[in-house]
């Protein structure tokens, strides 16, 4: 009844707020909607005015409510139910899901993979993600993947193709060191292509498209 009331409260008094830069690549994986998404979009209308950039300039994503998934080989996790992991996850073990011949299509964002700035040396606090990367693609050993890094435009075009290629290979070699054949991983720089957010004239906007994503190659 509280949520309904917010709800009501927020439409009537007009202060309804768009997201800044909500953007999502194109063919991005739906997942299915979870309970309390009406939720979530109102806490969303209600921080829409804070900042969603960290002290590092990193874009702050909401990966949702803890949800549990559990791997085909019993390994159970916890994560986001709008995080990269779950969407990941969807795609593998979802039987009707085929990888598109459009390149474009498939590509998920990592949400909580940053690296030091200027460089490809991923932070501590990133390595939990690939971790988790980890689980579920040895979970599902017939797969592959690329992984993919993107700049914003600031700078040289030399010098974004340079980092963005960098930091694809660091991921995944990591993803490789922790135990995953490489044969099924690839990686590749697009530099400043590829925006998820167009506009690119905004910090957060900026943020959102400094980034490195994973494509599911073959199922």
């Amino acid at each position: 009844m509280k949520l309904q009331k917010g709800i009501l409260t927020v439409l009537l008094g007009g202060a309804f707020l768009l997201t800044s830069c909500k953007c999502e690549r194109k063919g991005e994986y739906a997942v299915p909607a979870a309970e309390g998404e009406a939720a979530a979009a109102v806490a969303d209308t209600a921080d829409a005015s804070a900042s969603k950039l960290d002290a590092d300039g990193n874009y702050i994503y909401d990966i949702g409510g803890n949800t549990e998934i559990t791997l085909p080989d019993g390994t159970k996790m916890t994560v986001g139910d709008n995080s990269t992991e779950y969407k990941l996850f969807g795609m593998l073990n979802d039987p009707g899901f085929q990888v598109s011949d459009d390149k474009t299509q498939g590509w998920i964002s990592f949400d909580r993979v940053y690296f030091q700035t200027g460089k490809a040396d991923l932070t501590d606090a990133s390595k939990a993600q690939v971790e988790n990367i980890i689980a579920i693609l040895k979970a599902f050993p017939d797969a592959t993947a690329k992984i993919g890094g993107y700049t914003d435009n600031t700078g040289t075009e030399e010098v974004n193709m340079k980092v963005s290629g960098d930091r694809a290979k660091t991921v995944a070699d990591r993803i490789i060191a922790g135990g995953v054949d490489g044969a099924r991983i690839a990686s590749e720089g697009y530099g400043p292509n590829h925006f998820v957010c167009e506009a690119n004239d905004t910090d957060e906007c900026r943020a959102q498209n400094r980034r490195v994503d994973i494509r599911v190659t073959k199922k």
